[in-house]
């Protein structure tokens, strides 16, 4: 082949895959999400001068001192639940630009107050503004999945969202599940409008399987109630398990950390499986009706 067709033949290729690409990231747009937040790391944000573990857009820089304010406790909080340090220091990305983080937070979805990718824990412009009263829980709850997953394996299977969610709101006093409290949480429990434990991901909050469709009622906000219905009850199971053998909560934990199957270790440390000890867990609401 000549020099000019090998050339044509190189270009052919390089455009095939440019094509292949585009079709890929049409037909599935989460790809496209992935690859704007390999491309917009908040590493590359400046650093927080009196905290270098925050990352901030320039005119964020009132919200990252904030952040920094209540970034110290809410690390001493995660590892204390979590019961050991951080596997390395988080990073904190702090933006002022709704478009630039939904680029970061790989979801594309600016609607998202929080995300954890990577080490990282993202927040929405939204939690210095119109949801500033949910900051602190946020922040904490993302740290917990920063932490869990900083020990872990990167290639480890992922355990079900209901532990590691669950986890995440018991490790933040219930951040991520607002306006939804323990007692409504477990009503709904003792009415049949318990969420189901099973391996289905919960990025889809209308997608969360319930025994029952839980009903919106009074007050409730039916863009967020599905979702931190979920998150209660999730955060309430996990607790009850930690109580009922502290010992056993520590080993499983430090099991998954290693990046081991769940069920396996769950049934090690619990003797039973997740729906086994479920029906134990709810056998109090359910005596309570």
């Amino acid at each position: 082949m000549s020099a000019s067709g090998v050339m044509k033949a190189i270009a052919l290729g390089a455009l095939t895959l440019i094509l292949a690409a585009a079709v890929a990231f049409a037909v599935r747009p989460q790809l496209r999400a992935a690859l704007l937040a390999e491309l917009s790391d908040p590493a590359d944000l400046p650093a927080l001068p009196t905290d270098a573990r925050i990352h901030y857009e320039p005119q964020a820089r009132a919200c990252a001192d904030l952040v920094g304010s209540i970034l110290p406790a809410a690390i001493i909080k995660v590892e204390s639940e979590h019961g050991r340090p951080f596997a390395k220091p988080p990073l904190v990305g702090i933006y002022e630009n709704e478009r630039a983080y939904a680029r970061a937070n790989g979801l594309g979805d600016p609607d998202v107050v929080g995300v954890s990718r990577a080490g990282r824990a993202m927040l929405s412009p939204l939690l210095c503004k119109e949801e500033i009263n949910r900051l602190t829980g946020v922040l904490t709850h993302e740290l917990s999945h920063v932490h869990f997953f900083g020990w872990r394996p990167r290639s480890a299977p992922r355990p079900p969202q209901w532990f590691t969610e669950g986890l995440a709101v018991m490790a933040s006093d219930g951040g991520a599940a607002e306006n939804v409290s323990e007692t409504e949480a477990g009503r709904a429990i003792s009415r049949g409008f318990g969420v189901i434990l099973d391996p289905t991901p919960w990025s889809n909050f209308q997608a969360i399987p319930f025994a029952a469709e839980p009903p919106c009622e009074g007050n409730c906000d039916p863009r967020s109630f599905r979702q931190r219905l979920a998150y209660r009850q999730a955060a309430m199971f996990v607790a009850w398990l930690r109580g009922r053998d502290r010992e056993g909560f520590s080993r499983l934990m430090r099991t998954l950390e290693k990046g081991d199957n769940f069920d396996a270790a769950f049934k090690a440390a619990f003797d039973g499986t997740p729906w086994e000890r479920w029906k134990d867990f709810s056998s109090a609401f359910q005596a309570s009706r």
